[in-house]
This record gives structure tokens, sequence and C-alpha cells, in this order.
């Protein structure tokens, strides 16, 4: 997600992992109520870092 500007799908970071798009949301819901990604619904959604990636530290994740 640090590599791009806007949202990416579920499908989309699925695919990339090789993981199914539900699981990847299940992991995903996690970090988002920890406040580390964020998501947004409908045409142009999807996940995101909610803050730049060099201020999440690796103990946050």
């Amino acid at each position: 997600m640090g590599q791009f500007d806007g949202p990416l799908t579920s499908e989309t970071q699925a695919r990339s992992m090789g993981a199914n798009p539900a699981v990847f949301r299940r992991t995903v819901a996690g970090l988002r109520e920890a406040g580390l990604v964020k998501s947004a619904k409908g045409h142009g959604g999807g996940w995101q870092l909610a803050r730049p990636l060099d201020e999440i530290p690796l103990l946050a994740v």
C-alpha cells in the first residue's frame, strides 16, 4: 500500500499476495481498528495507509 498514492481494492491486494480477498479483508480489519489503514466503499474505494509508511513503526503492526 505504501507504494501507491490512491486506494487499492481487496481483490488487487489479495491477488498480489496470493490470498483470497475475504481473508485479506479480515486480516486488515485489525489494522484499520488500530488506525494504521483506512478503507472506503464504492467506486474508487479501497484500502490505503492512514498515514505515511515511514510514520508507522513495525511494533504497531
